[in-house]
């Protein structure tokens, strides 16, 4: 009977180390999985569906002589017209416009609207004609400058709203700070968890991964972010319920500085694409439409390595127009943000 006994508290006791790791720093357990009390980020969980119906709206476009609506893109921006084919979306009360950087709104919704434009065009794309271009099975929609702006938008809005909202506005002082109270600090870091897009068990579970998550797992045998990222937001939240203030600093810092790391790196993979298929309009365009807009999307953190002037270079490297691109301007696009984020060793390999 004394065995049977001292079987069962080891068996608990293994569960119980399996399901937490105790900080090394500090006397408290750190979860292995986000599964904290009173954790709620079902609004970032609707914006991120949002942003998947929008992009699925915006990719009928890239067969020719599907016109798209732009009333019915820019409704699905802002919610409004109950324009979600997910009723629950329609009357979740979220919107993805009113999370965007306010200078960026107008933007987002000038590409939703070039985007219709372009879909009324009658001829096949090509330099200077708006209009689809297709090469083999690859077909995309672009403007007469071979942009694509169902990726300006989305890959976008991984900066202006997504990013943004995680690096500088709920990990930020004013919903981050000390004299924020405790409860609501717990809801701002769930909520920053909730836009990554990840299960609560990632990176070993890496099903419905989306969009930043989606990403950093694409960048993860180079840049080894997942953990460092998930183990940021478990680490951060338990230091955040013990009052370990330091703790909580630094796994911000971790967070953000990853999280511009797979953003960088994912913008040099796409050049990298790019660079491969220079000769193939559909598919060059395709891939410099996403890397300029990641390229982009760095400038929405509080501590981002990259200058101003920096982004500026990448984006004038980019070019006007995609058909007329250089090799030389991409290589020095990639070279410069190679040497920011000291990627040069892996740069080839992104």
């Amino acid at each position: 009977m004394k065995k049977n006994h001292f079987y069962l508290l080891l068996v608990a006791l293994t569960v119980s180390l399996y399901s937490c790791k105790k900080d090394n720093n500090n006397n408290y357990d750190v979860p292995t999985t986000y599964s904290f009390s009173n954790v709620d980020y079902s609004g970032q969980t609707y914006r991120l569906a949002m942003l998947t119906e929008l992009s699925t709206e915006m990719k009928k476009g890239n067969t020719q002589g599907t016109v798209v609506d732009a009333q019915v893109l820019r409704n699905m921006y802002a919610n409004t017209g109950n324009p979600f084919s997910n009723d629950t979306l329609n009357t979740s009360g979220k919107k993805l416009k009113d999370k965007t950087f306010t200078t960026e709104q107008s933007v987002i919704e000038g590409y939703l609207d070039t985007h219709a434009w372009a879909s009324t065009s009658p001829v096949a794309g090509s330099n200077g004609s708006a209009g689809v271009v297709q090469v083999g099975t690859a077909k995309y929609l672009f403007d007469e400058n071979g942009r694509e702006y169902t990726q300006l938008v989305e890959k976008g809005l991984f900066g202006s709203l997504i990013y943004y909202q995680i690096a500088a506005v709920y990990l930020g002082t004013d919903k981050m700070g000390t004299q924020v109270a405790l409860a609501d600090r717990q809801h701002h870091w769930d909520e920053a968890f909730g836009y990554f897009g990840v299960p609560t068990d990632f990176p070993s579970n890496i099903t419905g991964i989306k969009f930043i998550g989606k990403y950093c797992n694409d960048r993860n045998a180079l840049l080894g972010t997942n953990v460092a990222i998930m183990n940021a937001y478990l680490k951060g939240r338990a230091a955040l319920n013990n009052g370990d203030e330091t703790t909580v600093a630094e796994q911000i810092n971790i967070i953000r500085e990853n999280i511009e790391k797979v953003l960088a790196g994912t913008a040099i993979h796409y050049i990298n694409e790019a660079l491969a298929n220079i000769a193939n309009d559909a598919v060059r365009n395709h891939t410099l439409s996403e890397g300029i807009a990641f390229a982009r999307a760095l400038k929405f953190s509080p501590t981002k390595k990259i200058t101003d002037a920096q982004q500026s270079q990448i984006e004038t490297y980019f070019g006007s127009n995609f058909y007329t691109v250089s090799t030389t301007d991409l290589q020095a696009a990639k070279n410069l943000l190679s040497t920011i984020y000291g990627f040069d060793s892996i740069k080839d390999q992104l």
